[in-house]
């Protein structure tokens, strides 16, 4: 049994019938399938993350991501434009640069921007704010996917592409 019907536990639902084989699975959602942070929440796809152990996880993760409309065989209109940080101080920068040259050591794409790289990258002017944009890190393959349609690509694939409502609990 799965609790939770957003993108984790339906997930979760579809790779244990997938990978592990196990065909008799239940997801139990207390409201409708992605009620809860799914359906409030952008999904970012990114795999920038400075310590050791979460980088070969994330890594995973967004070739997951990577292939995951031909797996599921939906359009979960995932986009990878790239994922840009942007940072407004040299204290920033410095933490930006560790933590893409901790990307670089586990061969995961980073790269750090100055301000002309920034705005090279993004032509269209900048509201700035209380600090001024000073650079970024740029991860090209990260990016962005539809919450709503990654649930529905998840719930139809775990149930097998069957009437969602008579394999999912409710």
């Amino acid at each position: 049994m799965v609790v939770g019907g957003g993108g984790h536990g339906l997930a979760t639902a579809h790779y244990l019938s997938k990978v592990h084989g196990l065909s008799n699975v239940a997801v139990v959602e207390k409201g409708w399938i992605g009620s809860g942070n799914a359906g409030r929440n952008t999904t970012i796809i990114r795999s920038n993350y400075l310590l050791p152990g979460n980088n070969p996880f994330y890594e995973l993760s967004m070739k997951l991501w990577e292939g995951l409309e031909q797996d599921l065989n939906y359009n979960a209109m995932v986009s990878q434009r790239g994922v840009l940080n942007l940072y407004h101080s040299d204290a920033q920068r410095d933490a930006y640069a560790r933590r893409g040259n901790g990307m670089r050591l586990h061969g995961v794409d980073a790269e750090l921007l100055d301000a002309a790289g920034v705005r090279r990258m993004l032509p269209f002017p900048i509201r700035q704010c209380t600090l001024p944009i000073q650079g970024g890190l740029l991860q090209r393959r990260g990016g962005t996917a539809r919450h709503d349609a990654v649930v529905w690509g998840y719930a139809r694939a775990a149930s097998g592409g069957a009437s969602i409502s008579s394999k999912i609990a409710k």
